[in-house]
């Protein structure tokens, strides 16, 4: 397993994760700004923006279903990616809101059904070098960085009248890379026991866990669809912007490395804590900063810690919590709850609040209050922790 990189498996894994968050880099910073382009307001693009997240509730639970019943989670890793591909390629051509919307639930509906997925391989393929998952997890903020940079620079000076045609590259080169990638030599047992499941489930740990997660991915939300757009409202222009939303980014690969040593270091209950703090203090930060260039690219650093610590620590979280055979229903059930649910009450608020930028100052301090909010429920949430068990 230590070689798990030099080998095929580590190599495609590393291919895929590099894509998905491709696409990533392409649809959280960028689509808001298309949907712009195409002539729609804020609440409608708020609203087209709140599918994307939408359809994180509903897939990933759905695919960990049927993977766990068929037990071929690599097989669904490459039906999502290929069926992504195809739905995708109905947006050339496409302005119309309606048709957008549907398009836009039918590819994500497949995409995001692909990460709860791979993520369940990547750790099963690691075994007990879980804490080394980090490692491949940074391939995918390459691929979000190198898109949002390049994205960011062809939009600034050619518009973003080819987005669609980028983003179908990016979507075949997530299916080309899942053929590679294989069923783990550990295969994890169908025989989920529901009872054990439900058990963890229904911890007021984990209730306080999901609660939280819920409130930091929500308060994600305006940034994911209005930051680049905003930048472009203040006179700054895309590429510059795209570097601020890179800069993150890169500040994401860092404590990826060091996740590890972190884990080891300090308890999950604390780093959450901390995550929660610097997420409430990067969007009180992000409003009050507005065109300051420096100022800004010095605050989206912070995405290291909001969402690529917090995340890192989420993933160990729920891996420890649950059973190997319940991994992927685990997995899936996180995805849903905290990107899904949490990112479209983000998204379809940060739209009503928005106001087509006159509401935006407003619209960042309620992201950071939600921050705030899931700091509270960690306090407790760590008290869960530090009881005794029994």
């Amino acid at each position: 397993m230590s070689q798990l990189l030099s080998g095929r498996q580590g190599k495609a894994l590393a291919a895929c994760y590099f894509f998905y968050f491709a696409i990533n880099g392409l649809l959280l910073p960028y689509l808001g700004t298309y949907f712009s382009d195409l002539g729609f307001d804020s609440f409608a693009i708020g609203q087209l923006m709140s599918v994307l997240f939408v359809t994180r509730m509903v897939a990933p639970n759905l695919w960990a279903y049927l993977a766990d019943k068929l037990g071929h989670r690599a097989r669904f890793i490459k039906m999502g990616a290929f069926l992504a591909a195809l739905i995708f390629s109905a947006t050339i051509g496409t302005t119309a809101f309606f048709y957008l919307a549907l398009i836009l639930f039918g590819y994500t509906f497949f995409w995001n059904g692909v990460l709860p997925q791979l993520e369940v391989v990547t750790l099963t393929s690691l075994g007990n070098q879980s804490h080394r998952y980090g490692t491949l997890r940074s391939f995918g903020s390459i691929g979000y960085i190198v898109v949002v940079l390049c994205a960011g620079a062809w939009f600034e000076y050619h518009g973003s009248s080819s987005f669609a045609y980028i983003g179908l590259a990016l979507f075949i080169g997530l299916a080309c890379s899942s053929l590679w990638v294989s069923e783990p030599q550990v295969a994890v047992s169908s025989k989920a026991s529901s009872a054990a499941f439900m058990t963890v489930l229904m911890s007021p740990a984990m209730i306080l866990f999901l609660l939280a997660s819920i409130l930091l991915q929500a308060s994600h939300g305006p940034f994911y669809t209005f930051f680049v757009l905003h930048m472009s409202q203040l006179g700054v222009g895309e590429g510059m912007a795209g570097v601020m939303v890179a800069g993150g980014v890169f500040a994401e690969i860092g404590i990826f490395a060091i996740a590890p040593r972190l884990l080891a270091r300090f308890s999950l209950a604390n780093l959450l804590l901390f995550t929660a703090a610097i997420t409430a203090l990067r969007w009180g930060l992000t409003g009050v900063m507005e065109a300051n260039q420096v100022g800004q690219l010095l605050v989206q650093g912070l995405h290291g810690i909001s969402f690529g610590l917090g995340h890192a620590c989420a993933i160990q979280y729920i891996h420890r919590s649950f059973p190997v055979a319940d991994q992927g229903k685990a997995q899936a059930l996180y995805a849903s709850v905290a990107f899904g649910l949490g990112g479209a009450m983000g998204a379809w608020c940060g739209g009503l609040g928005w106001q087509d930028g006159a509401g935006a100052s407003a619209t960042w301090f309620g992201a950071a209050t939600a921050a705030l909010l899931a700091l509270l429920i960690l306090l407790l949430f760590r008290h869960c922790q530090s009881k005794p068990a029994g």
